[in-house]
């Protein structure tokens, strides 16, 4: 037998009797004492995936798998092919993207895997040499790549979840990096969702309409040409998907099978989940949604996995941004069961109005000095959605181009209202004034981390856009 057959005959569907068997204990006060809305789901979710009774704070593993794709050639990303390998080299040696910001945040430990750049990086510190090929093949000519590579990278990412498994992570934060990946995303999910190509194509690294109309055609050809067995996980993968996918698949089955949490983040991170359910089924149980991205197709893949979002940030990336916020979620909950289990609920946590927001005067320019410092760091543009405008808004009320948390807490009175507004992300919002506070401070937290940890273009030596709004403001040098 096989060790994909061996992992998939190991999932199980999570019970949905275990939720009710928690809920009989001390979590049946939880929701009432402090009006958790979302944030309740979120914690019964967690106990039920992991099949803890009295859920203790996650021990948190994000795994970014690089690799580069074929169809890069035909011009669907606003960003050269190169910029996979920066993107590498910043994820690993100046620590200044999106996942070292989010993993900062949330307090992950980060692995960085080379899948499939197409580029020989074997000198490069820290990263885990897993290459099945210098980047697929271009699919709009043929399979990106073989059925052996499929399971190659889908045994990888099962042996990675394994290996962290025994390290005793329990959760996992999912993130990629390999330009013209939303273009094998969006023909995985028309295959799998059953969408036009023009349904399930999006902008992705924030491309222009005329690079929008070139993707699509891609896509429709891609899914024309390779014709997927869209019941068939590993025919899909073989067929239009990336080494990447392909691994992070690996991981979510490798995880359902050891009865942990996976964090879905962005689209990409949904379309290799989508893969994943079509091995196995019983495996989109063990995930749980972050936010839902601007890519056109995202909802229809969470539709199908059989979750919905649990935030609304307007984020437009997968490299750990959502599924971090959902961490220090799982862990405010934790902490606040603790106090109900413990009976040791301060007084002042009590149910209370929320205030009301007041405005607050701001610098114009130093919040533009701030927007523009954003714009130019290593992401494409204008993808960091709530956490873009929550870092310029702080800016501008503390007359600081760069806030630090150390500033928010000693102007916390004035910014209280501002803060509980922020806490407004959850779909479902909570209506106490002690966990509104909790959110909007955790959601401050991750806005300050991507300002401040961040490298910009320039500081990291990254290629900028070429095409799109990135394109002549975000700056080389």
């Amino acid at each position: 037998m096989g060790i994909i057959t061996a992992t998939v005959n190991k999932i199980t569907p999570v019970d949905d009797a275990f939720i009710a068997s928690v809920k009989t204990g001390p979590a049946a006060a939880l929701h009432n004492i402090f009006g958790l809305g979302g944030l309740y789901d979120i914690f019964l979710n967690y106990a039920a995936i992991t099949g803890q009774i009295n859920p203790r704070k996650p021990k948190k593993a994000a795994v970014i798998a690089c690799a580069d794709h074929g169809v890069c050639a035909m011009k669907v990303s606003a960003y050269p092919q190169k910029t996979t390998i920066d993107m590498t080299r910043n994820y690993l040696i100046n620590k200044g993207a999106v996942a070292n910001a989010m993993t900062n945040f949330s307090g992950a430990d980060m692995l960085v895997v080379d899948m499939g750049i197409a580029a020989n990086l074997n000198n490069l510190p820290g990263l885990i040499n897993k290459k099945i090929a210098l980047g697929t093949n271009n699919f709009t000519d043929g399979p990106a790549m073989s059925e052996n590579n499929a399971k190659k990278a889908l045994i990888t990412g099962i042996n990675i979840a394994n290996e962290l498994v025994r390290k005793k992570y329990n959760c996992f934060l999912l993130g990629e990096m390999g330009i013209a990946n939303t273009t094998s995303s969006a023909a995985i999910a028309a295959a799998i969702c059953g969408l036009s190509p023009e349904q399930a194509t999006g902008r992705g690294t924030n491309i222009s309409d005329s690079r929008l109309q070139t993707k699509i055609a891609v896509v429709k050809k891609a899914l024309a040409v390779n014709a997927p067995r869209t019941n068939d996980g590993i025919d899909v993968l073989t067929k239009i998907g990336g080494f990447e996918f392909g691994c992070l698949a690996g991981i979510i089955l490798g995880a359902a099978a050891n009865n942990c949490l996976v964090i879905l983040d962005g689209f990409n991170t949904a379309a290799a989940a989508l893969i994943a359910q079509a091995i196995c089924p019983a495996s989109a149980t063990h995930l749980m949604p972050s936010h839902l991205a601007g890519e056109p197709a995202h909802q229809a893949a969470l539709k199908k996995l059989g979750l919905s979002p649990y935030i609304d940030l307007h984020l437009q990336l997968s490299e750990t941004a959502g599924s971090a916020v959902i961490c220090r979620f799982i862990e405010l909950a934790v902490e606040l069961y603790d106090m109900v289990r413990t009976n040791s609920v301060p007084a002042s946590t009590a149910l209370t109005t929320l205030p009301i927001n007041t405005a607050l005067q701001l610098n114009d320019s130093i919040m533009h000095k701030c927007q523009e410092r954003i714009d130019n760091l290593t992401k494409p543009i204008h993808c960091l959605g709530k956490f873009e405008e929550i870092a310029v808004y702080l800016a501008g009320a503390l007359q600081k181009e760069r806030p630090l948390l150390s500033d928010i807490i000693v102007n916390k009175n004035k910014l209280l209202p501002y803060i509980i507004q922020t806490s407004h992300c959850l779909k479902k919002p909570v209506t106490n004034s002690y966990a509104a506070e909790r959110i909007g401070l955790i959601l401050i937290e991750g806005a300050l981390h991507m300002l401040n940890d961040m490298k910009t273009f320039a500081e990291a030596a990254v290629a900028v856009a070429n095409d799109g709004p990135g394109a002549g403001r975000q700056k080389e040098i």
